[in-house]
């Protein structure tokens, strides 16, 4: 349990859902891959940011199969999307490629839990079409950045990706029993 607003925010909007919205989607995004960068240097962090990347996945899955329960609901994960190409600038490529490896773990993590905690059998599916906004990049400490046809302005996608999100929610109902009669 947390005293953020986000929280509390969820859990009403969860209460005041219609009846008849049984389908959520989730969606972390590049700012929930930081936790623990900066490691040390951050007041109470003494174990490593890939750590402390592991532990909010774990419980970011364990909180959307808890939600999914107690609300009667099909929870859909999206992954984190690519962190856009940028030219380096003075002080700010080193943040960007940490942000890079960060994003990429979060998304490994995301799709092993998944898998490892029963995913659809709790209720939740992740729509897993990250590796799709990928474009190839040698100076990514990590190998790709976000493909530009999905950039919208360097930290959001724009629509161009849906395509592949529409994709990624076929396989989840035809691999993973994803209910349609529940959208």
């Amino acid at each position: 349990q947390t005293q953020f607003f986000t929280h509390h925010n969820l859990r009403t909007s969860l209460q005041r859902l219609p009846p008849e919205c049984r389908t959520v989607l989730l969606s972390a995004g590049e700012i929930d891959c930081r936790e623990g960068i900066g490691g040390e240097k951050l007041s109470g962090y003494t174990a490593s940011c890939d750590d402390r990347v592991r532990n909010t996945v774990r419980e970011y899955v364990r909180a959307a199969i808890r939600l999914a329960t107690e609300h009667n609901l099909q929870i859909l994960l999206l992954p984190v999307a690519p962190h856009a190409f940028r030219n380096a600038k003075k002080g700010k490529a080193a943040g960007r490629d940490q942000r890079r490896e960060r994003i990429l773990l979060w998304n490994d993590l995301l799709r092993e839990e998944c898998a490892t905690s029963g995913g659809a059998g709790n209720g939740i599916y992740l729509l897993d079409y990250e590796r799709d906004l990928r474009s190839p990049d040698e100076s990514s400490p990590v190998g790709f950045v976000l493909n530009r046809a999905f950039n919208a302005d360097y930290t959001h996608l724009n629509s161009a990706f849906l395509g592949h999100l529409e994709a990624a929610l076929g396989r989840c109902i035809e691999e993973y029993g994803c209910r349609i009669e529940l959208m």
